[in-house]
């Protein structure tokens, strides 16, 4: 415990009282003390701590006045524990440590007859752990979470996952342009599970590197079939998306090259695609991932662009070949004048930087038709197709070519 700050106290003199703001919990270095419970005349004691013991740490973590008095029995050292180190440890805590954490936490008080509401108001992490520990179901949110951490590796192994994939088109002459491959969970109790459940449980229990490399083998597998429904001589581009574990891990532009020289893909049929929080968040990590799979002729796609605040420098020092207009300003097109302006600056600011574009969650003809005359090169929506499993793309295909009307 070197660098911690020591206080000393003699006998009988107190460390904390009952009601005292919990900014800080102690660890008996030397000597020991009492708990005391209650006040004046009801005042009981319930412990007393020696060596080595913890004490204040419940209310150090829920931002809560003391819940007992302290005093020294003998001259007794105390190691001080800081608010903020402990934080910061927290917030690194996988989530399901967190939620067990807040369980316990309100628990111990309830247990005592103690009323979070009752006190003043905390801290913002104490606001929103209270929060979430006064929710009826944290219960089973936590039990949830457990459970998926747990069958997230059986569901990699038992062929739970599968890939949808969701088709791209042409502005103009609506031709098939690609795939984005969009991962499902079929789990055998609970159904479908959401990419934005499992996804940051996968990175925060390290089972995104086996989710990651699942997905680049099964799309690639994949598009070997798909890749036919082009006629001889053209191609279309499968896109996956990979998060900044999966980028940042080792050898993880040799997986994917094998894989391509495995399958007798090139590598101008695959576009791997990232958000822009994860670029943000990871720009040392990934950018030279990102510069590796673009000398090799891979596409490097920025999703959801527009929401994650990613300057100019991004665009102008990583290697993309396209951006993804978020599906968020495409459908507020023409009722939000300030969507309107980030699309049209978007399709612009691509154009000048020689990438692509494509537009996501189009649903009506209106704002496709908007955005053919804006420029923008692909489209991807529920007005083209939604995402499907891998055997019923054919049929959609013939259905998409029977009834598909030029835009232009």
């Amino acid at each position: 415990m070197d660098g911690l700050t020591r206080e000393h106290f003699s006998t009988q003199d107190t460390v904390c009282r009952l009601g005292d703001p919990g900014d800080c919990a102690y660890v008996i270095e030397e000597g020991c003390v009492e708990v005391l419970r209650g006040e004046g005349t009801d005042q009981r004691l319930v412990a007393v701590l020696s060596e080595g013991a913890m004490f204040g740490e419940v209310a150090l973590l829920d931002h809560q006045p003391r819940t007992a008095t302290v005093r020294a029995l003998v001259p007794t050292r105390l190691v001080r524990i800081e608010r903020d180190h402990v934080e910061q440890l927290l917030i690194r805590a996988d989530p399901v440590i967190q939620h067990l954490l807040r369980l316990l936490l309100s628990r111990f008080r309830h247990s005592f007859g103690l009323n979070p509401g009752s006190y003043p108001q905390a801290a913002p992490l104490g606001d929103a752990m209270y929060a979430l520990a006064q929710d009826r179901d944290l219960q089973a949110a936590a039990v949830r979470t457990l459970s998926l951490a747990r069958d997230l590796s059986h569901a990699l192994e038992a062929d739970q996952l599968e890939l949808y994939y969701q088709p791209l088109v042409a502005f103009g002459d609506g031709a098939l342009t690609g795939f984005e491959a969009l991962l499902r969970w079929h789990h055998p109790k609970l159904g479908l599970i959401s990419p934005m459940e499992f996804i940051p449980l996968a990175e925060k229990t390290g089972l995104i590197h086996r989710t990651g490399l699942w997905v680049i083998e099964r799309a690639l597998l994949d598009w070997l079939d798909l890749r036919t429904l082009w006629p001889d001589g053209e191609s279309g581009q499968i896109s996956i998306n990979l998060s900044a574990p999966e980028l940042s891990g080792e050898n993880i532009v040799e997986t994917i090259q094998n894989s391509l020289q495995r399958h007798g893909i090139p590598p101008r049929e695959l576009r791997v695609e990232l958000t822009e929080t994860i670029v943000i968040r990871s720009l040392d990590v990934v950018s030279g991932t990102l510069a590796r799979l673009r000398q090799e002729g891979i596409g490097i796609a920025l999703d959801d662009f527009g929401t994650g605040y990613a300057g100019l420098d991004y665009l102008r020092a990583l290697p993309f070949s396209c951006i993804k207009v978020d599906k968020t300003f495409v459908q507020q097109l023409q009722t939000s004048e300030r969507s309107f302006h980030i699309v049209r600056s978007a399709l612009e600011l691509a154009r000048e930087l020689g990438m692509s574009t494509v537009a996501e969650g189009i649903e009506e003809q209106a704002v496709a038709d908007q955005l053919l005359a804006m420029g923008c090169t692909y489209a991807q929506g529920y007005l083209y197709g939604r995402p499907m499993p891998k055997a019923m793309v054919p049929a959609w295909l013939a259905g998409h070519r029977a009834r598909f009307t030029p835009l232009s």
